[in-house]
């Protein structure tokens, strides 16, 4: 894993995945399997730019909402966090390239100093958070079958 901080304006971490780009992407754009390796309530999921997902906190009145503002063909999407439970927002940007073993997946948090003097707890919680959620995914993909392999009939 390769992490890049500059804080508290700028977090980027990289993890390197044994899997299949297809199986990789599926991953993070089905609602079935984000719910499945999040570990965490997923909803109101709409996979296409303008759409997005929340996430329920269970035991707290909390969502979460993560907003799609662009999805290209080129195995990225970025958008934006708004939290319901702390003025300002954070920038993600999140990158898959293919390697010769697998692919690399990278998050880019930017945007931590629209909190203002919460911008520390902001960074820290994403800098957390975004570890052990690229190991959840890396868990998860590297123990699915390839995504072509997924999509053919039971005979």
């Amino acid at each position: 894993m390769t992490t890049k901080i500059l804080a508290p304006h700028y977090l980027r971490i990289e993890r390197e995945m044994r899997a299949d780009l297809p199986t990789v992407w599926r991953a993070l754009t089905d609602v079935h399997e984000l719910r499945a390796w999040w570990a965490m309530p997923v909803c109101d999921f709409k996979p296409d730019v303008g759409g997005g997902f929340e996430l329920r906190y269970i035991g707290r009145d909390r969502r979460d909402k993560f907003v799609w503002t662009t999805w290209d063909v080129n195995w990225r999407t970025g958008g934006f966090w708004e939290y319901n439970w702390l003025a300002g927002r954070v920038d993600e940007l999140l990158s898959l390239n293919e390697i010769e073993d697998g692919v690399r997946v990278g998050i880019e948090h930017t945007g931590f100093e629209s909190f203002g003097a919460d911008a520390a707890k902001i960074f820290g919680y994403h800098k957390s958070e975004t570890r052990a959620r690229l190991e959840r995914l890396q868990q998860w993909v590297e123990q699915r079958m390839p995504a072509n392999l997924a999509q053919m009939p039971v005979v």
